[in-house]
């Protein structure tokens, strides 16, 4: 019998309004907290994301700037930097530069139809 009461008695403590307060209120928190860490771990996903897409980037611009680095280690590279920095040419070479002539013809005429300038009155100058 005694067995019989202490169950009746931890039923009714469990069936209190109070521990059912207490039950809900730590289910609400643990809900809570699974939610916080559900959203961390997508912002984590999208940063990784974000964070490879940037690694391709960079790895693609590194390997630009290996090619760049071997083509201007040869000789020919060397060279050709050289020419277009500096405007050299090698003993025996010879440079031509090509002119194009100038128009002396040029007419320029004003953007307005007319050409002389009509005087407009002092309170019209936004017009």
């Amino acid at each position: 019998m005694f067995d019989f009461y202490q169950k009746r008695k931890l039923r009714g403590i469990i069936n209190s309004h109070f521990t059912q307060g207490i039950i809900l209120t730590l289910a609400l928190l643990v809900g809570w907290s699974a939610y916080v860490r559900y959203d961390i771990a997508m912002e984590m996903l999208e940063r990784r994301e974000l964070a490879e897409q940037q690694a391709t980037a960079l790895e693609a611009h590194k390997n630009e700037l290996e090619e760049r680095v071997e083509y201007l280690s040869s000789d020919r590279g060397i060279e050709a930097e050289m020419r277009r920095q500096f405007d050299v040419a090698l003993p025996g070479e010879k440079v031509v530069v090509i002119v194009e002539e100038e128009d002396e013809t040029l007419d320029i005429q004003p953007l307005s139809g007319s050409t002389t300038e009509e005087k407009t009155k002092w309170y019209q100058f936004w017009r």
